[in-house]
């Protein structure tokens, strides 16, 4: 299990080295489907409703009802104290460039370094694991279909590596 969890937070590194790159990495063109204004269609799918639901409760007063990230008008004193804005989930965010693995383990375990950014808080105990797939499907209804294809290869690269380290729990 250590042997894990030390592979584990090795790979997360590099994925987040990798994303805070010096833009020369191949990037997807952010763009919004539709205006943020626009109404929220109706959810139907319960999967889909269950993570609108979680979204909602635990993630919206952060990230915007829609995903937007964090309010416009508290960005400026937020850098200027020199920590890293609330990502949006939207296609203008970078959520979409990580894999799932990775985007699991921040919902369980939440992000502790407040000198860098926003502290979030650990749903580990609070969300099932459906409840998170769930929370996942909500969010990944914003992004562009190149993003979610993007994203969908970077969580089945992700997979790969860990079944060729050994460390998957396929």
């Amino acid at each position: 299990m250590a042997r894990r969890t030390i592979l584990t937070s090795v790979l997360s590194i590099l994925v987040l080295a990798a994303c805070s790159g010096d833009g020369s990495q191949t990037r997807v063109p952010i763009t919004r489907d539709a205006p943020q204004d626009a109404p929220t269609p109706e959810i139907t799918d319960p999967v889909l409703r269950a993570g609108q639901a979680a979204y909602r409760l635990r993630c919206a007063h952060c990230h915007g009802q829609n995903g937007e990230g964090q309010l416009a008008s508290t960005v400026p004193n937020t850098l200027n104290l020199g920590m890293h804005t609330v990502p949006a989930h939207d296609s203008s965010g970078h959520t979409w460039q990580h894999p799932d693995q990775l985007l699991i383990r921040v919902i369980r375990e939440g992000i502790q370094n407040p000198l860098d950014q926003y502290m979030m808080p650990a749903f580990g105990s609070d969300l099932s694991d459906a409840e998170i797939a769930g929370l996942l499907a909500y969010i990944k209804l914003w992004w562009s279909d190149e993003q979610r294809e993007t994203q969908a290869q970077r969580t089945q690269n992700w997979a790969a590596t860990e079944r060729e380290l050994g460390i998957s729990d396929d």
